[in-house]
């Protein structure tokens, strides 16, 4: 009898824990074509040439650089990443990027995307460099 409720107790808190809601570390990242934007995060100075007409593009070859569908999404995991020591403490800014999911991104798994090509910054977003 005991082994019985032991069992119907384990059982219920497997059926709640499927129940509840996916945590930050496993929630549902969007598709590419529900991305209208792609974020991308890069050094801070680039804001200058931006701001003066120039071309900022972003090479693959030289630094791997994740791509976000969300701004906010993007500060987060640089965040996550300094704090971990992933990512040098410096002024990392969230770009936008000129181009699509499908044509720029190249999936690296679990939902997420690198840059697969040369891709051009286009803007930046109004942030909070991270908090240190």
């Amino acid at each position: 009898m005991i082994i019985l409720r032991i069992f119907s107790s384990l059982m219920t808190l497997v059926f709640l824990n499927a129940c509840a809601p996916p945590s930050k570390d496993t929630e549902i990242l969007p598709t590419p074509e529900e991305c209208p934007f792609i974020y991308v995060a890069a050094p801070g100075n680039y804001i200058i040439d931006i701001a003066s007409g120039a071309e900022v593009i972003l090479d693959p070859a030289v630094q791997d650089f994740e791509l976000f569908c969300d701004a906010d999404v993007a500060r987060k995991a640089v965040d996550r990443e300094i704090h971990s020591g992933d990512m040098p403490e410096g002024d990392w800014r969230i770009y936008r990027l000129d181009g699509q999911m499908e044509d720029l991104g190249q999936p690296i798994g679990n939902g997420r995307f690198t840059l697969s090509r040369m891709g051009q910054i286009v803007d930046w977003v109004t942030d909070q460099p991270s908090a240190k």
